[in-house]
């Protein structure tokens, strides 16, 4: 597949090989209905590029990959017509069952979710003074990843996935200026749960994430984000909530995508000090994110 192949070959592609392998990757629908010279013009490179590009990748031209681009989009085409539940019975193996019933997850999700709401949590996260996430178990990991996209432009925000006594002393001076997000699957987020009362105790703003209708966040949590979490014995999904973690901590992002640039460069700049590395470009990073959103 054009995908596996790009990205096998990304790391020793030349700056203007990956423009094209990022157009690709990130717009393949667009790029099916487009000659070489379009595409060319399009990413400002010239024809020849356009070809030893596909060449590079293992292609015997831009004909060959073109024609698997398309193919690609057709099965996309066809499967997005059929019933999620025709997709389910016809998944061949559990590996693939458990895509199709991620994607219906999501899709679900998605279809429930409460914009208002998004919009509420967003503001909600741009205005306070000091972000908590806090997580049990499985959750713990997506907090810390959220956290970790959040610090680029929120330098105050803190994980809380330890015992009551780490937690306390993180929360020991949480304030009506905060926020806290709790992240939970089961029913057995009870210190998340205990947190969130606390918070609304101190009239901090509350948000609540969870993948499962027993999880006691659920009653717990002012604005609610309740995600699909179809599961086989007793696994939930953490399909959905990552995904309304990331979209809630990109759409924050992209709300000042002046100040995200500004956090971000100086990042890169931190980062290549600190590592000797390569200093970043002159690129606008934020608008090459937003182009691809």
């Amino acid at each position: 597949m054009f995908r596996e192949r790009i990205t096998r070959n990304y790391q020793s592609l030349s700056p203007s090989f990956k423009k094209i392998a990022d157009f690709i990757l990130t717009s393949h629908q667009r790029v099916a209905f487009m000659s070489a010279s379009r595409l060319a013009k399009h990413l400002g490179l010239d024809v020849a590029t356009v070809t030893r590009f596909s060449q590079q990748i293992g292609y015997e031209g831009y004909v060959e990959l073109i024609r698997e681009i398309q193919e690609t989009v057709l099965e996309e085409m066809r499967e997005a017509r059929a019933p999620v539940t025709d997709r389910l019975d016809a998944a061949p193996g559990a590996f693939a069952l458990t895509l199709w019933r991620d994607w219906a997850n999501l899709e679900k999700t998605i279809q429930n979710i409460s914009l208002e709401d998004a919009a509420l949590a967003i503001n909600a996260i741009r205005d306070a003074r000091r972000v908590y996430l806090v997580a049990e178990g499985v959750a713990a990991g997506l907090a810390q990843v959220a956290a970790s996209y959040l610090n680029m432009s929120k330098p105050d925000v803190r994980v809380l996935n330890q015992g009551a006594f780490d937690m306390a002393l993180l929360l020991r001076d949480m304030t009506a200026d905060d926020v806290l997000i709790g992240v939970g699957f089961t029913n057995y987020s009870l210190a998340a749960t205990r947190a969130i009362e606390l918070a609304r105790k101190v009239g901090a703003k509350t948000i609540g994430v969870i993948a499962q209708a027993d999880c006691p966040i659920g009653p717990a949590a002012e604005i609610l984000f309740a995600c699909s979490a179809t599961e086989e014995g007793y696994l939930p999904s953490p399909t959905g909530a990552s995904a309304i973690l990331f979209a809630l901590v990109y759409a924050f992002l992209m709300a000042d995508p002046d100040a995200y640039h500004g956090d971000l460069l100086a990042f890169q700049d931190a980062y290549a000090d600190l590592t000797k590395g390569t200093a970043r470009g002159d690129e606008d990073v934020v608008e090459a994110l937003i182009g691809r959103s």
